[in-house]
């Protein structure tokens, strides 16, 4: 009679244990379940049974609990990736974002840099032909305002050269007729004529028994002589002169040979 009364308290207990299970199944987050109250079958039996203690007053779930909440916190977890993972998404691409703008600001502030250093060095360069133009015009300049007046004064030289030819042609003759006063006052004008080179820059070098230079004198003839030096100025045709650190025109002269 035990026997069989045990066989059908387990029964119903088994079938309070179904319904239970299927009302806190979403709701399982720990491994015990606290005594099911809320099946009518389970109440009616513990209300009718002689013998509380063949029944527990708590029912233990070990495996199907453990597996319940592994479950829940598995749909916790992809709930919390699915949160998760857009911010973490964006915040990846705007690292990617950020990394290519720097690679390309990168490679503008090289090319920038680059050309940068080509302007410096045309500046450099246009500075230094600036420069050097701005020595050249100046120089220019200079000699323009110092030798202006090389032209004039070589067509002077002439007159200069006509006064010599005069002395010579007064030193020759034996005129007791010529007038003093008139010789006097021709060497008083080529004296003048010299003091208004000198006051150019025009002067008259000598050239008689001096060596012969070609870069100050200008070999007209030679003339045999043994007694002097070969290449010996012996004699002077026409005066050389200078103008500031320039020659004017060369001495024209007589050189000996042997």
């Amino acid at each position: 009679m035990i026997a069989h009364q045990s066989v059908f308290f387990n029964r119903i207990a088994l079938s309070a244990f179904r319904g239970a299970f299927k009302c806190v199944r979403s709701r399982v987050l720990y491994s015990t379940i606290r005594p099911l109250h809320c099946n009518s079958a389970y109440s009616h039996f513990k209300s009718r049974s002689p013998v509380e203690s063949n029944l527990p007053q708590r029912l233990y779930f070990s495996s199907d609990a453990t597996e319940a909440k592994k479950d829940a916190d598995g749909e916790n977890v992809e709930e919390l990736d699915a949160q998760v993972d857009p911010e973490e998404k964006t915040a990846e691409d705007d690292s990617v974002d950020l990394t290519e703008k720097v690679t390309e600001l990168e490679g503008k502030l090289a090319e920038l840099t680059n050309t940068l250093k080509e302007l410096q060095l045309k500046y450099r360069i246009s500075l230094d032909n600036c420069e050097q133009i701005e020595r050249i015009s100046a120089n220019k300049l200079q000699n323009a305002k110092l030798y202006a007046i090389t032209q004039f004064a070589k067509d002077m030289l002439d007159v200069a050269d006509a006064f010599e030819l005069a002395f010579k042609a007064l030193g020759s003759q034996h005129n007791v007729d010529l007038d003093s006063k008139f010789i006097e006052g021709i060497k008083m004008t080529e004296s003048q004529l010299h003091k208004t080179f000198e006051k150019y820059g025009i002067k008259r070098f000598e050239s008689l028994n001096q060596m012969f230079n070609p870069e100050v004198h200008e070999a007209m003839y030679e003339i045999q002589d043994d007694s002097v030096e070969k290449n010996t100025i012996l004699q002077v045709v026409f005066n050389g002169y200078t103008i500031k650190d320039r020659i004017l025109r060369a001495a024209k002269v007589g050189v000996s040979r042997k």
